[in-house]
């Protein structure tokens, strides 16, 4: 996707919230494997705040060597540029406050839940990739051959995030319905296949 930055707002100077907002759009282009090319052609002035926005989240989500390949910036000018260069410098003391702040939050439930998940996610990834395909929802094969690599320590790591790994696949409207009346394991099925 080649989307020009100017066009995301008439302000003069991009900020946090902008910086946000190119974050999530990168997200959604990753996660449908396409890259990104931002172009900052007539945009004169970032703060740092959008900078950091922008790329820490990233660089911390999807690491920087993927970055490199999938995320373009075009068009720089000297200022943004230097903006951008200071930000980048600044990763590490980000990424400090980020580990200070997962080590407080961090919720042994949402470890134990992790781990539990990571470890049965790499056991049908190895074992039985169609299991994992359709009863955990991992569809992508790349990304289940990468689970059923993981170490054990690597499952450790990913747990510690601080955030759950997984999200629900059923839609909005089966708890809604659950939480009306008494429900059996084939209207859950029905439910979640579409078909009611």
């Amino acid at each position: 996707m080649y989307l020009f930055v100017q066009s995301i707002n008439a302000r003069t100077r991009l900020d946090a919230a902008e910086g946000k907002n190119l974050a999530h759009l990168a997200r959604e282009c990753f996660f449908n494997h396409q890259p990104l090319t931002l172009d900052f052609v007539n945009v004169g002035q970032v703060s740092q705040a959008f900078c950091q926005a922008l790329l820490c989240p990233l660089t911390n989500e999807f690491g920087a060597d993927f970055l490199s390949q999938w995320l373009q910036l075009k068009n720089l000018s000297a200022e943004v540029n230097g903006v951008m260069r200071s930000a980048l410098g600044e990763l590490d003391d980000y990424f400090a406050g980020l580990e200070r702040a997962q080590a407080q939050a961090t919720d042994q439930e949402i470890v134990s839940l992790n781990s539990l998940w990571l470890i049965k996610a790499r056991e049908l990834c190895r074992d039985k990739p169609l299991c994992a395909r359709y009863i955990l929802g991992i569809t992508d094969q790349d990304l289940r051959q990468a689970i059923g690599r993981l170490s054990l320590e690597d499952i450790e790591h990913i747990a510690q995030s601080g955030w759950l790994c997984f999200a629900p696949r059923m839609p909005n409207h089966l708890f809604t319905q659950l939480n009306t009346k008494q429900r059996n394991g084939i209207d859950v099925l029905l439910t979640l296949s579409g078909s009611e």
